[in-house]
């Protein structure tokens, strides 16, 4: 080591036992081997001592922390004052009781002894004074400078005199010791130092006290009225600005003033995080999405059209364009069977979401199973309703259908009882057994597109007056363009929804029937499926 590293501050390692030191190099002895440190720290506290001397045996690890220039800096810096350093003394209210400085002494006065010293300095014998000092004198063994006051220096009777500055009005006496030694050690009582803070604050109220009310009658009551009263509307009426005044802050030149003052700051560019994506959200950019991507030629009438949840354009047709389409899956292999089963799948799918899904149908609710009334007619739309029920039936709902007995049913109508007779289900073709249904919800399949006379015949109108008066809601299958003869809740439509009105009340859901494209394609019609993972959608009018 040279004395170029004198002046350097420096972090010294010296083990477990002696720890580690930070400090000023301010002597480097090569014949001894030893390092001096001055206003050093041990493991973050700064010693006692103003110097440490360290053996060259006992260092570990040194590391320069600031070298000779960088340490003149900041030895050279001033550090903040304090509330009990010693130039803001002057404010100080009430002064700490004890105060020691040089040496310790243990004399401590009890509260009679006290009085008696008090009762000296006001004029008492000195042979009592002198008995009081002489008997509590015997436990000092050192002579300690008590710097808690005024010390009056001027001996009266040979003991010195001293004077508190507490404001408080008592003086306070300090006995000699048996060693000639004239500073003592006081420490008051928990109640002393209370009656002392108390003193003084209520000195200070009252002189502040009085002086506000000398102040008040030297300028008059009136004059107090007009400085609380009379300032202008102008200040308290007028709005403030804070986009103004926010412009006026200049963010940029404050920073950089900051970062001038400290060089040392470093600046902390923080790096941009990556943006993170979804589980469902694509990395590559993809194309525009089309939300038109079904197109009907201008030959097929389309009033209104439709949006689905996702925003994609259903438009609608006609019951004869309609027709067509179903025709020409037929020749390509598409079947009523399969149609049917196709619309009655996707049917019960929506009533058992609508009647509580897995919460109403669990094995641990199976004292309260929902139930279905389902009213049909001998047509299409009547097959798709019995087949709804029967698939219903397959998951445990109480199922009921009405089919008037009378009535001739087609081919595929009666293929589809004799299916659904098989099942749990309750078929009947009595009047009385609706009225004594209580039933969760209720299908209707007994409108129909082409025979209207159904409507006038007795068990249509009364099924309907049922329906009608019953508290359950009603899903519609199918329903006419003009709506249905029920008041419905909700309506299927299948394929494409129909031209007509719309003015019904009920919410339309759309059916997916499978129909390959070149069912659409033949007749013109640019089609993309819009039911996504689903074979069942809600539509909204456009309109």
């Amino acid at each position: 080591m040279t004395s170029a590293f004198v002046g350097c501050i420096v972090s010294l390692d010296c083990g477990e036992v002696l720890g580690t030191y930070q400090g000023q190099v301010t002597c480097i002895n090569n014949s001894s081997q030893e390092l001096t440190l001055i206003e050093a720290f041990r493991n973050g506290l700064k010693c006692p001592v103003s110097e440490i001397t360290l053996n060259a045996s006992d260092i570990k690890e040194l590391k320069i922390m600031k070298n000779p220039t960088e340490a003149i800096s900041i030895t050279n810096k001033q550090a903040t004052p304090s509330k009990l350093s010693p130039e803001n003394n002057n404010d100080v209210i009430a002064p700490s009781p004890v105060k020691i400085i040089d040496k310790p002494v243990s004399v401590v006065l009890s509260e009679r002894q006290f009085n008696e010293t008090c009762n000296i300095r006001n004029g008492n014998s000195r042979g009592s004074q002198e008995g009081n000092g002489n008997s509590h004198m015997k436990r000092s063994g050192s002579a300690p400078r008590m710097t808690n006051g005024n010390r009056n220096n001027s001996p009266i009777n040979g003991i010195n005199r001293y004077t508190p500055t507490n404001g408080n009005g008592c003086n306070r006496y300090t006995p000699p010791c048996e060693n000639g030694s004239r500073y003592v050690k006081y420490t008051p009582t928990k109640e002393e130092q209370r009656t002392r803070r108390n003193s003084t604050s209520e000195t200070r109220i009252r002189n502040s006290s009085a002086a506000k009310k000398i102040e008040f009658r030297s300028r008059g009551p009136s004059q107090g009225r007009e400085d609380c009263f009379s300032a202008p509307s102008e200040s308290y009426l007028q709005d403030f600005d804070f986009e103004k005044n926010l412009a006026l802050f200049d963010k940029k030149a404050v920073f950089e003033e900051i970062e001038s003052a400290n060089p040392e700051l470093t600046k902390v560019v923080e790096t941009k995080k990556p943006q993170k994506y979804r589980c469902d959200e694509n990395v590559l950019q993809s194309a525009p999405v089309v939300y038109q991507q079904i197109k009907v030629p201008k030959a097929i009438p389309s009033n209104n059209s439709f949006v689905t949840d996702s925003g994609l354009v259903v438009p609608s047709i006609s019951y004869d364009w309609r027709k067509k389409l179903f025709e020409t899956a037929e020749k390509l292999g598409f079947k009523r069977e399969r149609q049917i089963e196709m619309v009655g799948r996707s049917a019960c799918e929506m009533v058992l979401q609508l009647l509580g899904g897995s919460t109403r149908l669990n094995p641990q609710n199976g004292h309260q199973l929902p139930s279905v009334m389902v009213l049909c007619g001998p047509h299409l739309q009547g097959a798709y309703g019995v087949n709804c029920a029967r698939q219903l039936s397959n998951h445990n709902v109480k199922v009921q259908v009405f089919m008037p007995g009378h009535v001739k049913a087609p081919t595929y109508m009666e293929d589809e009882l004799t299916l659904f007779d098989s099942s749990d289900g309750k078929r009947t073709a009595s009047l009385k057994d609706l009225s004594s249904s209580a039933v969760d919800i209720i299908i209707n399949a007994m409108d129909t597109h082409e025979n209207t006379q159904y409507k006038q015949q007795g068990w249509f109108i009364a099924s309907t007056e049922w329906a009608n008066h019953n508290r359950a809601p009603v899903l519609s299958i199918d329903p006419p363009a003009n709506g249905a003869s029920v008041q419905s809740k909700w309506s299927i439509c299948i394929c494409l929804p129909l031209t007509g009105k719309d003015g019904t009340s009920s919410q339309v859901y759309l059916c997916d029937l499978g129909f390959p494209k070149k069912v659409f394609t033949d007749h013109g019609i640019k089609y993309i499926s819009p039911f996504s993972h689903k074979f069942i959608i809600p539509l909204h009018s456009q309109s």
